[in-house]
């Protein structure tokens, strides 16, 4: 059993260490440990149609869903232990220029880049002014003040300044019918119990 116990761990610890080398391109969502982990519990599911046996395929589950909620601990609990086990996000675009040498660090194209900003509809890379590779494979980015669109709030300062006899002012606060409404004010009685 201890046998057992011990190959797991070092399977788990071997996974996240093989995933976090790998690099953040290939994984979106999930987070490199976490995906080690899952993917190491389904190798070790499918192992007991093999014939390794019942207790020793779920003793083994369970030691990789606990290094799954130990990383996650440590890396609550530690900022070094999150960057080494995570990563941190890494620029790729500064000023509205690229950061090559990071994008071949991360061995991510120029098109593949591109092809990330246009799904966000963002049409020029002189618009970003930040962009990084998050530690989940996602694009952050922020861009220039010219090239953010308008907000609500923008566009009522505009016509309060042009029109100020115009009544431009946002629905009152109180009358929120919006998907938060629920988590905010829980009894709400306009939502029927059966849907709450």
């Amino acid at each position: 059993m201890l046998n057992i116990i011990g190959l797991a761990l070092l399977f788990a610890v071997v996974s996240v260490i093989l995933l976090r080398l790998a690099g953040r391109k290939s994984i979106s969502e999930m987070t490199m440990p976490q995906f080690g982990v899952l993917l190491s519990v389904g190798s070790i599911i499918g192992s007991e149609v093999s014939g390794k046996g019942v207790r020793e395929t779920m003793t083994a589950a369970a030691v990789f869903i606990a290094v799954l909620v130990a990383v996650q601990w440590l890396t609550m609990k530690s900022n070094a232990v999150e960057r080494l086990l995570k990563g941190v996000a890494v620029p790729v675009i500064e000023n509205g220029e690229l950061i090559t040498k990071n994008l071949k660090k991360l061995r991510i194209t120029v098109d593949d880049l591109e092809k990330r900003l246009r799904m966000l509809g963002i049409s020029a890379i002189r618009d970003v002014k930040t962009a990084t590779i998050e530690v989940n494979g996602e694009l952050g980015y922020e861009l220039f003040p010219h090239a953010k669109p308008v907000t609500l709030g923008d566009l009522e300062t505009l016509l309060k300044a042009y029109f100020p006899l115009a009544d431009v002012s946002s629905p009152s606060s109180s009358v929120r019918h919006d998907l938060f409404s629920e988590i905010l004010q829980p009894d709400n009685e306009d939502i029927p119990t059966r849907l709450q």
